[in-house]
């Protein structure tokens, strides 16, 4: 069986709240109503009838028992008295007067009734089967003289039973009413307020990788439904970035590689053209051996990225100082250093402890140091200075080379980017270094970023969280 839509369970839903509401309210109606009528019209109008009769009685003892019904032509009619039987019995059942409304037939005086009434208690009870109707019936009980007696009125329910059926056919007529007004009111305010859903969903199917600059349509609010659609077009813009970087980054790839083994064809076609000197030979293999040691170490640092991304690195973060951290870095680029004259110096407080993966902060701030030692020029000097946050241990790495222009800050790590310094400079490499040192830094909590963009030099900063 095929699940119902959310749009349906909720009309489904409303529906039976408002069903069980309106049973509600008609069961307390119906309550009212029958409480109304046989308790405060038909009890209240039986019970003053038959107090009336006990009064009548007890102010004129000495007068023989009978009903006090008005003489014909004495007055008005008595609408009080025309549609009510009374009836006077003593405390042992036996009728002693009755009005002329009940002609030949007497009341009926249950046992039950009688008991209670010797108590001195005003019983009322209902007779279903009196003359083929209905009724209601009080027993009040009265002294006279010195005789006990029990005064009976009782009075038609057909009329009030008619009330109380037409009142039950009003209200679930008007239940009936209601619930398919709003049924249907419910129903078109579900479908139209789930309508921009529908066209988002519409949109949405539509979107693929090949027009992820599309967005879905804000309904122009900024409700539940205008936030979600502008959370998702966020995540479409980050999509869209992504799978931007993506291409870029499978372009520059495929063009890094390409180049080297470019060369590499190249020079083998030359020299297999025709017969050559060993020295020849010896010469080419060398510069073929540099092109293989550059597209290896391309491959490696590409290895690099794909295992950051795919969240490979089985090193757990952990409290290190963050002195072993910069002498690691420092000792892995120390011969470039030395071959370059670069003095790299140390300024750093006591040590601090940082939570972090050990070789993921090494190789991170060993990138940046080779890139400061890289495009410093001979002689020049590199220097590092570890700050303590409140929160953060801040490393910084200040060079003397030519800089990064400010625009180009934002895009310094990007994969496959190079500056306009690097290259100008013919400097070696593809990019990817400090690409890798971000995704290494971020992958650990911290942050990487550019300081100081000048004609004087670069400033990068690393920030890891303080154990």
């Amino acid at each position: 069986m095929r699940p119902l839509g959310f749009k349906t369970r909720l009309w489904l839903g409303h529906v039976a709240v408002l069903a069980a509401m309106l049973t509600l309210a008609a069961v307390g109606a119906d309550w009212a109503l029958r409480r109304a009528v046989l308790g405060r019209i038909i009890d209240d109008a039986v019970l003053w009838l038959a107090s009336t009769e006990a009064a009548a009685l007890q102010a004129d003892p000495t007068q023989p028992v009978r009903v006090h019904e008005m003489a014909p032509g004495a007055g008005p009619p008595s609408f009080a008295r025309l549609d009510k039987f009374v009836q006077i019995t003593d405390l042992d059942g036996r009728v002693v007067a009755r009005s002329t409304t009940l002609g030949t037939s007497r009341l009926p005086t249950p046992p039950g009734m009688l008991e209670r009434a010797r108590e001195g208690e005003t019983v009322f009870g209902t007779v279903s089967d009196f003359g083929e109707e209905p009724i209601r019936m009080v027993l009040l009980p009265a002294t006279v003289g010195a005789t006990r007696y029990a005064i009976q009125v009782a009075m038609s329910l057909d009329d009030a039973y008619a009330v109380l059926h037409t009142g039950r056919w009003l209200v679930f007529s008007m239940s009936i009413v209601i619930l398919g007004g709003i049924g249907f009111t419910s129903a078109r305010l579900a479908r139209r307020a789930l309508q921009p859903i529908d066209r988002v969903v519409t949109r949405a199917r539509r979107i693929g990788e090949a027009n992820l600059a599309d967005r879905l349509p804000h309904p122009g609010t900024q409700d539940e439904i205008g936030r979600l659609v502008e959370t998702l077009n966020d995540m479409l813009s980050r999509l869209e970035r992504s799978f931007e970087v993506q291409r870029r980054f499978t372009a520059d790839a495929a063009h890094e590689l390409r180049s080297p083994l470019s060369r590499l064809r190249a020079e083998l076609e030359v020299t297999l053209r025709r017969r050559r000197e060993v020295g020849d030979y010896e010469e080419t293999l060398h510069s073929c051996l540099d092109e293989v040691e550059r597209v290896q170490s391309l491959i490696e640092e590409l290895l690099a990225l794909a295992r950051i991304d795919a969240r490979q690195e089985p090193e757990r973060p952990e409290p290190v100082p963050i002195g072993d951290i910069v002498a690691a870095a420092v000792a892995a680029v120390r011969p470039k250093a030395l071959r370059r004259s670069i003095d790299v110096t140390i300024d750093r407080p006591a040590d601090l402890l940082v939570t972090t993966a050990p070789v993921a902060a090494q190789v991170a701030l060993a990138n940046i140091l080779d890139n400061a030692v890289k495009f410093s020029p001979f002689g020049g000097q590199v220097r590092i200075t570890v700050t303590a946050g409140r929160e953060e241990a801040v490393i910084t790495v200040s060079d003397c080379g030519p800089g990064v222009a400010p625009e180009e800050a934002a895009q310094l790590f990007e994969r496959f980017y190079r500056g306009k310094a690097s290259r100008s400079a013919g400097a070696p490499g593809v990019g990817l270094g400090l690409a890798i040192s971000r995704a290494l830094v971020e992958g650990q909590g911290g942050r990487i970023s550019v300081d100081m963009c000048s004609d004087a030099g670069a400033t990068f900063s690393v920030r890891l969280p303080r154990a």
